[in-house]
């Protein structure tokens, strides 16, 4: 058996490669990596996988362990590096090798039958492995894929993260088979075509609970300097500060006959003095749009004038990352092209296509939105951009990489770019989906499942805010608001958990526990869905609406919550229910949220089972409370 050893960690494996174990030497836990979950294929479809075989382990010097391990007829080194705090594993592949993807580390299992994982799915997922067997890749983003990088674990002794610290070439492996062994891993994926560089992964060892997990890899995040605080960030953009406190409020893609300032000052009277109101107009590459038969939005310089006049902010719907085909040689030069030299199919709303844009074009295209289209707005939220996957692009007559192929990770820092180009004209920054890939910039991002717990497998937990609460807001997609059950209500493979809008009391509830802004579309017109392939339909709200008044009257509690917390750190988090319906959060300044998520009174001698709210009396169904 072969040993490595420090004050915090250990690691250990036989000299066939074989029983490779990580040791917790504080809490004695042993962290096993479970070799089926060490995976290689010559084919992008990872359904066409096969197992690593571990063939032989050496000690290279006292703190590295080189892992041999066959896959086909290819030699692969698995380097094992302890460190005081952490364990680095990493691989550098054949550079004449042929593989396309490789799983890196693996997955590890405890020594104890007590075994949860953490998977930053949407605002973060707890899963005990209860639900039917299934097997999913995912990449970032796209709702359903990770938005932070990394997988956590728990025992009842303590807990391990798994950061992928090479993540433009990434893919999240994790499932769970008949036998009902459970397992994560991120998996490398090739870079035009080939595992051509130096891939890394980080192994830590924390307590036994999600905050643990979480706080060390917002530690990972520090260290890296992808992490701004709202301190730093109001340093530069004060005009920031409105923000916190503010009501999502959603308008609709589509023209309306509604007097847009008249509503606005509806919903000020209410009692919203912010607000951040989108979209106002769009920002596309000139397609002429129509959905549910009806053009978008775009209100006049006026009219957005007197909306800002009541100390609103208001955004545009940038849509850059696809375009119509309008026959011009500009827009169909812009195109990102597959390895077979096409042009892909991206978006359809009735009968309309769209294909996607190389990212090469979309800073210089916002940099001249910046100048027109949206120069009297001060913020701007981006359609998708932070929401898909990095994608490589094979056109070679393209000026930003001109006689080659995009890169994902040059894919990546052009969708950078564009936001900082927002930073710069002093604009919050916001996109669909929340992806920590680019929290130096942007301000906010969405996509949250709804708080449900008990049969579910899946348990919605705020990973994302214990991580980032001082520095990004996670909000609502813009379709999912307090008021509207119209669009997309959808349950996860399985199902595994559900998210949507149109309910308000829960969403509230959500909201305040995770210390985010509420979210209501009290007014306008959207587009959704008929079922039958892209044909679509529109639906309207009022500010008169009882389903409106109902949620703004939930809203606006939780405004006011976020304006005193909005910038601080989320330090506690702790699930109060065995059932999982109770849960409680604490901040940097104090403030505790308990959140009742349930439809049953809790606690007090009307509650229902065994929840002790110190501090409070019992809380109704669906229900919040603040306790200093």
């Amino acid at each position: 058996m072969i040993t490595l050893s420090g004050e915090q960690l250990a690691i250990s494996c036989e000299e066939n490669g074989h029983e490779l174990a990580l040791l917790d030497v504080r809490r004695r836990v042993r962290w096993r990596l479970d070799r089926s979950s060490l995976i290689w294929g010559k084919s992008e479809d990872l359904a066409q996988r096969k197992c690593l075989v571990p063939t032989a382990a050496r000690k290279t010097d006292s703190h590295t362990l080189t892992l041999t391990c066959v896959a086909g007829e290819t030699e692969l080194q698995f380097t094992y590096t302890l460190h005081d705090s952490h364990v680095e594993v990493s691989i550098t592949p054949p550079p004449a090798g042929d593989l396309q993807f490789v799983s890196l580390p693996g997955s590890f299992v405890p020594d104890d039958p007590d075994h949860h994982l953490l998977l930053p799915i949407m605002q973060g997922m707890l899963w005990d492995g209860r639900g039917p067997a299934f097997d999913l890749v995912r990449a970032e983003g796209s709702h359903l894929g990770f938005s932070m990088a990394f997988v956590g674990a728990l025992s009842s002794r303590g807990g391990l993260l798994v950061t992928a610290e090479t993540r433009d070439d990434l893919r999240w492996w994790f499932g769970k088979d008949t036998a009902g062994r459970i397992w994560a891993t991120p998996i490398q994926i090739a870079s035009m075509g080939a595992l051509h560089y130096r891939r890394v992964a980080r192994i830590v060892v924390t307590d036994a609970d999600i905050v643990s997990v979480a706080k060390a890899y917002r530690a990972r995040v520090q260290e890296r300097r992808r992490f701004i605080s709202w301190a730093e960030k109001l340093e530069e953009r004060p005009q920031l500060e409105r923000i916190f406190g503010s009501l999502m409020t959603f308008i609709g893609y589509c023209q309306d006959d509604t007097d847009y300032v008249v509503a606005c000052e509806k919903l000020r009277a209410y009692g919203f003095d912010r607000a951040l109101v989108y979209p106002v107009r769009f920002s596309t590459h000139g397609s002429d749009i129509q959905m549910g038969g009806r053009p978008a939005i775009d209100l006049s310089t006026e009219t957005v004038a007197a909306i800002k006049g009541l100390g609103y902010d208001v955004a545009p719907w940038s849509w850059l990352n696809e375009a119509q085909d309008d026959g011009t040689p500009r827009t169909r030069a812009m195109y990102r092209m597959s390895a077979q030299g096409e042009r892909l199919d991206g978006w359809a709303i009735d009968a309309q296509q769209w294909h996607p844009v190389c990212s090469s074009f979309i800073p210089d295209q916002q940099r001249r939105a910046l100048r027109g289209t949206l120069s009297d707005l001060t913020w701007d939220h981006f359609d998708v951009l932070a929401c898909a996957p990095v994608s490589e692009c094979f056109a070679r007559d393209h000026a930003g990489h001109s006689g080659r192929p995009l890169t994902h990770s040059e894919d990546r820092a052009a969708i950078r770019r564009a936001f900082l180009a927002d930073q710069a004209a002093g604009l919050v920054v916001s996109s669909e989906n929340f992806n920590d890939a680019y929290s130096l910039e942007y301000d906010l991002g969405s996509v949250k499942a709804w708080p449900q717990y008990g049969p579910w497998p899946f348990w919605p937990v705020p990973l994302t805010m214990l991580v980032y609460h001082d520095s990004l807001i996670h909000a609502w997609w813009e379709v999912h608001n307090y008021n509207s059950p119209w669009f997309s209500r959808t349950k996860s493979s399985a199902p595994f958990f559900e998210y949507g809008g149109g309910r308000p009391r829960l969403m509230a509830a959500l909201d305040a526990l995770m210390g985010c802004p509420p979210d209501v579309f009290p007014f306008g017109a959207q587009y959704g869905w008929t079922g039958r392939g892209t044909e679509t339909y529109l639906y309207r709200h009022r500010f008169e609406d009882p389903e409106v008044q109902i949620a703004l009257r939930e809203a606006l509690p939780v405004a006011k919550l976020h304006r005193r917390i909005g910038k601080c750190e989320m330090v506690h988090f702790r699930i109060l229910s065995e059932d999982g319906y109770v849960q409680e959060s604490a901040f940097s300044d104090g403030t505790r949220v308990i959140a009742n998520f349930s439809r049953d009174v809790v606690g007090g001698q009307r509650g229902i089972g065994h929840v002790v709210l110190e501090g409070t009396d019992s809380l109704m169904p669906e229900s919040w409370r603040v306790i200093d």
